[in-house]
């Protein structure tokens, strides 16, 4: 069950805390595709806030594409950016398998008297040239971290048997723009969902796809943890201040209420030299891991909280941009 938190003495207006902690859930696979958010009324009773700023921030996320308010059904997480194409699956049953869709076209043609040779020979060119221009396209993946955004990339073009450029988050906005007449190659976009106003703001209102990845901790880290002992001292070093609350309320849900967790940011030079000291395993975020590695002690265990891709995550993103070529 997803927990809820505002910090009320913060200068980080209610709305926009909601609004990143229902993006954070989403981000991590805290909140799944189509599962369904509080409803206003609900939450703003829990939280002892304003119904209106709960409203704000559902609105604000449905804008980006994130959730999507239903009357008669609430409030879901909606990952897609729209119907796909040709109208919703199964909305009038299965989709057509691919050679029906040949066979209409055919069909078509025949039925408004091109003749059966000039037919094959149009169907002819035209598979070479989609499967040049399919050849000639490709998705970049973008993450603010060089080690993250290499690594994820070469998973992804295993994955979805595509071209997939790693490009750094701060060189993106250079990236799109020097594509110029060659953007219409360019199938997707993808990075994690901790970056999707980044990427949104670097396309300058460009209509380009954005597709975003799950990460979270992977099983073979979170069963060498157990092996040391959950009832060790952890420690956790994150990029910025703000995000701690939020982290610290995802590590005490992976591994309980009572850990021994103490966080800080990687910024607070005398907190991370204290943590390095004192706690028997570290967890960190990708942003952060190889800087950390390089002052902590040798014997100091250290894992990413966000070591891999969540499989769904992948099966999903491959699907939609299946559907995009289609």
């Amino acid at each position: 069950m997803t927990k809820w938190y505002l910090d009320k003495d913060s200068k980080v207006p209610l709305y926009l805390q909601l609004k990143d902690q229902i993006k954070y859930h989403i981000s991590t696979g805290g909140l799944q595709q189509n599962e369904q958010l509080p409803a206003v009324n609900k939450l703003a009773k829990e939280l002892t806030i304003n119904f209106e700023t709960v409203r704000k921030a559902y609105k604000e996320l449905e804008k980006e594409g994130l959730i999507s308010m239903q009357r008669a059904k609430g409030t879901l997480v909606t990952l897609d950016k729209g119907a796909p194409p040709f109208g919703p699956a199964n909305a009038h049953g299965p989709e057509p398998a691919p050679e029906r869709w040949v066979y209409n076209a055919v069909s078509a043609l025949l039925a408004k008297g091109v003749p059966p040779e000039q037919v094959r020979a149009a169907v002819s060119r035209s598979m070479e040239e989609a499967f040049a221009a399919h050849k000639e396209r490709f998705v970049i993946f973008t993450e603010c971290n060089p080690l993250q955004v290499h690594d994820i990339a070469v998973q992804l073009k295993s994955i979805l048997e595509e071209d997939v450029r790693p490009v750094l988050l701060e060189d993106l906005e250079n990236e799109i723009s020097g594509l110029a007449a060659d953007e219409k190659r360019l199938r997707a976009i993808v990075t994690t969902g901790f970056h999707l106003n980044d990427v949104r703001a670097a396309l300058g209102g460009r209509q380009i796809d954005v597709q975003i990845l799950i990460t979270n901790m992977s099983p073979e880290s979170r069963r060498k943890i157990d092996e040391i002992g959950t009832d060790r001292r952890f420690g956790f070093i994150c990029r910025d201040k703000e995000s701690i609350p939020l982290y610290n309320d995802l590590l005490r849900g992976e591994f309980g209420k009572k850990i021994k967790l103490v966080s800080t940011c990687l910024g607070d030079s005398e907190g991370v030299e204290s943590i390095l000291r004192s706690v028997d395993i570290l967890l960190v975020t990708p942003p952060v891991l190889r800087e950390v590695k390089r002052i902590c002690p040798a014997n100091l265990p250290v894992f990413n909280v966000f070591d891999r891709v969540d499989p769904m995550s992948l099966r999903v993103l491959k699907d939609r941009i299946s559907r995009g070529s289609a």
